[in-house]
């Protein structure tokens, strides 16, 4: 008998932990308040004064647009989805109820609108998602149906999984600051159904319509930051990699370095390679592209020396200026004296050797 009693208890515990989602979304406790009704007014004789009431707890009129059946079981109590700007420039607007998301321009080698729609692209196609329209002059997207399968609650025996699908459209629409470095993309649900045909727009209410938009866009901001995370770690490899180097000229006529990469990436290689051949760099603007630097002589191991380094470039120790310069796929680098006097082609011969090997070996220290 001891034993049919703690079996019983048993399963009614797994029983009562058995709720539902729809239970876990809404009160618990009773509902009698539905049935309330409001108090009249205090009655005051006519031959006394009517006191003065107090407005404290008094509660706002209901607006009109405002829905009229969110109340009792149908009133969930669940927090709103929020939306999560993970990315680095990404941001919401404090008190907006849209499903929305402020990107910021971070690379200035694409335009921010290109950027944000080839992400929203790129996520439809990997989850094979399609476009029904897009019009790119209005900055509009609705995709097609999205298919999620949902569980569905069946009774507390049975231990077999259920699903149905439910299909759903977004629409995307972008807005472009004045300055064109801040866009911002909200996500709106537009049209959703069942396998039987019971579930349309009607029967959404504000926070399922919520919650599945901001569970969307943050799948978009994901695909985002994967994206820039991607180009990052790309721009690096390139970056470690090294680039080859020619002899040519500045847009201005004067030798130089041509370096094969664009000058986002020469920028950070050139630092490097300028330390391992004895500059130290005292001061830099990199949107200028201006570069202030001492040469103390390359550095070797103490016994290279007694017989003296190979690595010393043949130019006096003494303070430089190189200027950067973006030419499309190249980049100029164009050594000058303390005075921004260019180097003639004879001194960028000298040490054009050791910044070419510096400036493509792939086992730089960095």
């Amino acid at each position: 008998m001891k034993y049919k009693v703690v079996g019983l208890s048993l399963v009614a515990f797994a029983i009562a932990g058995c709720a539902g989602k729809e239970e876990r979304e809404v009160a618990s406790g009773s509902f009698k308040y539905l049935e309330s009704s409001q108090h009249k007014t205090m009655d005051v004789p006519e031959d006394l004064d009517t006191p003065n009431y107090s407005q404290r707890y008094l509660l706002p009129e209901v607006g009109e647009s405002a829905p009229k059946d969110l109340k009792g079981k149908k009133l969930k109590v669940v927090a709103p989805s929020l939306i999560l700007p993970l990315v680095n420039g990404s941001h919401v607007e404090e008190g907006s109820e849209d499903a929305k998301v402020l990107f910021d321009q971070i690379n200035d080698n694409e335009a921010l609108q290109k950027t944000v729609w080839d992400t929203v692209l790129t996520y439809l196609d990997k989850n094979n998602i399609g476009v029904e329209e897009f019009d790119k002059e209005n900055n509009v997207l609705i995709t097609d149906w999205v298919t999620d399968l949902r569980e569905v609650e069946s009774s507390w025996y049975d231990f077999t999984d259920s699903y149905e699908a439910v299909m759903k459209k977004f629409k995307f629409t972008m807005a472009l600051a004045p300055h064109g470095r801040t866009a911002s993309l909200k996500n709106e649900l537009i049209d959703i159904k069942d396998d039987n045909g019971t579930l349309n727009m009607s029967q959404i209410d504000l926070i399922s319509k919520r919650t599945e938009e901001a569970t969307f866009l943050n799948s978009i901001i994901a695909e985002y930051d994967f994206g820039i995370r991607l180009a990052n770690t790309q721009r690096i490899a390139k970056i470690r990699q090294g680039f080859n180097t020619e002899m040519g000229f500045d847009s201005d006529g004067n030798s130089a370095f041509m370096v094969d990469a664009i000058y986002e990436n020469t920028w950070p290689r050139l630092l490097l390679v300028l330390r391992k051949m004895g500059f130290d760099v005292k001061d830099l603007d990199q949107s200028t592209g201006l570069l202030f630097v001492q040469y103390n002589g390359a550095e070797s191991s103490w016994w290279s020396g007694l017989f003296g380094s190979a690595d010393e470039l043949d130019i006096e120790k003494d303070e430089y200026r190189l200027k950067l310069e973006g030419l499309g796929e190249k980049t100029s680098v164009t050594f000058m004296d303390n005075e921004s006097n260019p180097f003639n082609a004879k001194q960028v011969t000298k040490i054009f050797a050791p910044f070419k090997d510096y400036m493509g070996n792939e086992d730089l220290d960095i």
